[in-house]
């Protein structure tokens, strides 16, 4: 009977001594933190002459059909005292925010150590989110010559461009801009960012504009000073819009830029 006995204390004592994180617990088992995801790019611009002492880019995440709404940025970052052109990034962003199915863009813009806007992207850049693949694109002058500080709104980008209007409008997610002077630049980003037209030289009339593309797409921009909401969000424009482009229409919402 001594030696069961013996085993039967050693084995006794061996759980008593278990480690208690190594003992089985209840409920779930908590999962672990999810890695942080990257959009890695390169931003660019043509022109030969080196950035301003203490440049910074600026780089956002958009959500594309959210866009103008206080929703709509995802992720964004400022990356300090950047050399180049090529100006390379990594920018952050939580998986979480994403929506299924979402279409998304960035928008970047460089500043000297002031604020002020040297270049920026003229149109959101289509990006797919957890694609291993850099993403480059190109920015403009803003201006042709640096311009006062802009706090990086859509529409203050806009004004910075030269823009004396801009609207926009949901489902699907298009804007519009209209160039100054007599005969001015009327362009449109239309699904999403997904498809681009232009009007060299448009002609004004009573209520807008009216002209067409280089392939001879008729486009029309009627504007009325009058309150405006674009139906996906709580925000009140001063202006409605309507934009029509080879007899499709697309309404929506704006705001006249010099005013």
């Amino acid at each position: 009977m001594f030696r069961p006995l013996l085993t039967t204390a050693c084995l006794l004592a061996l759980a008593a001594c278990q480690s208690p994180a190594s003992a089985p617990t209840s409920g779930d088992t908590p999962a672990a933190p999810q890695s942080a995801a990257t959009i890695e790019g390169r931003a660019v611009y043509l022109e030969r002459i080196a950035p301003p002492p203490g440049a910074i880019l600026s780089v956002q995440l958009i959500d594309n059909q959210l866009a103008d709404t206080p929703a709509a940025v995802i992720a964004s970052a400022d990356f300090t005292d950047v050399k180049g052109p090529p100006f390379a990034f990594s920018l952050p962003y939580d998986p979480a925010k994403l929506r299924p199915n979402g279409l998304y863009g960035l928008h970047a813009g460089l500043r000297d150590a002031q604020g002020t806007l040297w270049f920026v992207t003229d149109t959101r850049v289509p990006v797919t989110p957890g694609s291993s693949a850099p993403v480059e694109f190109r920015m403009v002058r803003a201006g042709g010559d640096p311009v006062a500080p802009v706090a990086g709104t859509p529409w203050e980008l806009a004004r910075a461009r030269g823009s004396v209007f801009r609207g926009i409008g949901t489902e699907p997610g298009w804007s519009v801009e209209v160039g100054d002077g007599a005969t001015p630049r009327v362009s449109a980003d239309l699904d999403y960012g997904e498809r681009r037209i232009e009007v060299a030289r448009a002609n004004k009339t009573s209520d807008g504009y009216v002209g067409s593309t280089g392939d001879g797409l008729a486009v029309s921009l009627t504007m009325k000073k009058e309150s405006c909401s674009d139906g996906m969000s709580d925000i009140e424009y001063p202006a409605s819009a309507i934009l029509t482009i080879a007899g499709k229409t697309y309404r929506g919402c704006g705001r006249f830029l010099t005013e």
